[in-house]
């Protein structure tokens, strides 16, 4: 997982048994009530934590704050990590790394890191931690849909993997406001269809859409 300025950046696992309970517990809380519900009375108690141990297992409610996220999006992220060890090879993987990230979208801890964002944006430490985190979730999805380009390091695979994810965190909010609204078996097809041929050798920078030659 990259370095996110030498703070933390990993899973609780290992923490003292008061800081893991007090992680678990904001967890919790932001799933159910968004980022409004983590209230260091309401966590403290929830977790049956004195107030004063958030200052002393993180030092501030924001350190804290920023570990919870931290967790959260470790968790998607290996959950990447997790399938694409068993994704196929060939063209039939896109369409399973599409169908698990459709999967994934609908989870309410994916859904909680969306809840982050707005006060991540206005936080100078959250903001440059997200934005690591982010990195590493661009990366592993270009390590789902193409893992040879993504072992070359090929510039247009990082482009479709930064697409992907933006895809998917815009589709996560549309779903999250109106489940009904979002026909989730159509727009699976779609997305399989997109990407299928953007990957191809073919559907390469050379070449406006569908093949067609640019201008330049």
């Amino acid at each position: 997982m990259p370095d996110t300025a030498g703070t933390r950046t990993t899973s609780p696992d290992g923490l003292p048994p008061g800081a893991a309970a007090l992680i678990e517990t904001s967890k919790q809380l932001l799933i159910d009530g968004g980022m409004d519900a983590l209230r260091v009375a309401k966590i403290t108690a929830a977790a049956g934590q004195n107030r004063a141990m958030v200052n002393y297992y993180f030092g501030s409610k924001a350190a804290m704050v920023a570990v919870v996220v931290d967790s959260l999006i470790h968790e998607a992220v290996e959950e990447l990590v997790t399938q694409a060890e068993k994704l196929p090879r060939g063209e039939s993987r896109v369409g399973a790394h599409v169908e698990n990230t459709m999967e994934l979208m609908q989870t309410p801890e994916f859904l909680s890191t969306i809840d982050v964002i707005p006060t991540a944006r206005r936080s100078g430490d959250l903001c440059g931690r997200m934005a690591k985190l982010y990195e590493w979730y661009r990366e592993m999805n270009a390590e789902c849909l193409d893992p040879e380009a993504h072992e070359a390091g090929t510039p247009r695979l990082n482009g479709l993997a930064t697409l992907f994810v933006a895809l998917f965190d815009g589709l996560a909010i549309q779903w999250s406001l109106d489940p009904e609204a979002m026909d989730i078996d159509q727009v699976t097809r779609l997305l399989k269809e997109m990407f299928t041929f953007m990957l191809r050798p073919e559907a390469d920078d050379s070449s406006g859409p569908a093949g067609v030659p640019s201008e330049d």
